[in-house]
C-alpha cells in the first residue's frame, strides 16, 4: 500500500513539474522578434520572381515576405534580390526503370541591398535538397511528390536565409545596418 502511494505521489510531482515547465515557456519570444531587429526585417522588400517563374520560386518569395514582417512597410529601406536554380539527379534506378529515386537541389544566390545608395550589404548562397520516388504506374503521385518536395525545399531555404540575415544583423556593429 505504501508503494502505491509513493508511486502516485511521484506521478503527481512529475505532472506538476511538466505543467510548471510548460507555463515557463509561454512568455518566451524568438530573438528575431525583438523590436530593433523586427523593425529592420520589416524594412526589407523581397524582389519579385522572374516573369516565367516556377512554382518553387513563387513559394519562396511568398514565404520570405511573410516571414520577414507581418505588415510590410510602405517605403522599405532594403531589397533582397535572389535567384534560385534547380538541379535534379537520379539516386537509384531499377533494371526495368519502373522505380527510380531522384534528388532535387534548389540553390539560391541572394543579396541584401541598401535601396537608398544601392550598396550591397550582405550576399551569400546556399542550397537545400529533398528526395522523392518515381513509380511508373503512379504518374499523378509522382508529380505530387516532386511538387511537394520543391515546396518543402523552398520553405527550408526561407528559414535558412532568415537565420543568416538575422545573424548578419545581430553581428553588425552599426545598429542601422
Amino acid at each position: 500500500m505504501l508503494f502505491k502511494n509513493t508511486k502516485l505521489i511521484s506521478r503527481i510531482n512529475f505532472i506538476s513539474l511538466c505543467i510548471f515547465l510548460l507555463n515557463l515557456g509561454c512568455n518566451l519570444q524568438p530573438l528575431y522578434k525583438t523590436s530593433h531587429i523586427s523593425e529592420i526585417l520589416c524594412n526589407i522588400k523581397v524582389s519579385d520572381a522572374k516573369a516565367e517563374s516556377n512554382y518553387y520560386e513563387e513559394i519562396f518569395k511568398n514565404e520570405m515576405q511573410n516571414s520577414l514582417c507581418d505588415l510590410q512597410q510602405d517605403s522599405p529601406k532594403y531589397l533582397l534580390r535572389w535567384n534560385i536554380t534547380k538541379s535534379k539527379s537520379q539516386l537509384i534506378g531499377s533494371k526495368d526503370n519502373k522505380t527510380v529515386r531522384y534528388k532535387i537541389i534548389l540553390s539560391i544566390k541572394y543579396e541584401l541591398t541598401d535601396m537608398i545608395n544601392n550598396k550591397a550589404l550582405y550576399a551569400d548562397n546556399t542550397y537545400s535538397s529533398a528526395e522523392y520516388n518515381v513509380l511508373e504506374d503512379e504518374m499523378v503521385s509522382t508529380i505530387a511528390s516532386e511538387k511537394f518536395s520543391e515546396e518543402v525545399i523552398a520553405k527550408n531555404l526561407t528559414n535558412i536565409i532568415l537565420d543568416k540575415i538575422y545573424l548578419f544583423m545581430s553581428n553588425n556593429e552599426n545598429p542601422e545596418l
